[in-house]
């Protein structure tokens, strides 16, 4: 809630919880950061994968969950456009990497992917809230833009967007490729009477 708090106009979206869930929340929110911060908190319901997706769409920035990351909500979130941010709290613990694992698997191996990485995945808690901030602070929309921003989320949102078909996470010709040919391998080897793992 201290990065809601620092970040004029900034609206969180979160899942439909129950009732007492959303009541800890907003009273949480209000203690920290005060009544207009916490107003800003809205709460949706279970929605279609289209409209899921389009809800990620107004999103200027994903904040992830360090305790436990987001999974598939962090691969519709990526194929929406929406840069997130995360931070891998626990190397011992999955749950806590998977989201920058995702990340990395959606941004280009070009330097501007690289660049990207760096600024989305956080190292600390403090670093967390001062990228989050950093990043939300640069946003601007444009007067009559009709939506349109600029700065570094913008251009970040323009990335994950026109190469989200040719990056690691949403190239399905080689998913395939390679699932196939792991099939061919274990296959080969089991003629063979040969046993081994066989990494894609």
């Amino acid at each position: 809630m201290r990065i809601l708090a620092r970040i004029p106009n900034s609206v969180l979206w979160l899942l439909r919880f129950p009732e007492l869930g959303e009541q800890n929340l907003r009273e949480t929110a209000k203690a920290w950061a005060g009544e207009e911060t916490a107003s800003r908190i809205i709460f949706t319901d279970v929605a279609p994968k289209n409209t899921h997706i389009a809800r990620a769409k107004v999103l200027d920035l994903f904040l992830d969950t360090p305790e436990c990351n987001a999974h598939t909500t962090a691969t519709d979130v990526l194929w929406s456009g929406t840069p997130m941010l995360t931070f891998p709290r626990y190397k011992y613990k999955m749950c806590s990497r998977m989201a920058s694992s995702i990340l990395s698997s959606a941004l280009p191996g070009s330097e501007a992917g690289k660049q990207a990485y760096e600024e989305l995945i956080a190292s600390s808690d403090d670093d967390y809230e001062a990228k989050a901030v950093r990043l939300c602070l640069d946003l601007q929309y444009l007067p009559g833009g009709d939506g349109r921003a600029r700065g570094r989320l913008a251009d970040m949102r323009q990335m994950l967007f026109l190469q989200r078909y040719k990056n690691k996470l949403f190239d399905t010709a080689r998913w395939v490729r390679d699932l196939e040919n792991a099939y061919e391998a274990v296959w080969a080897q089991w003629v063979k009477g040969e046993e081994g793992d066989i990494w894609l």
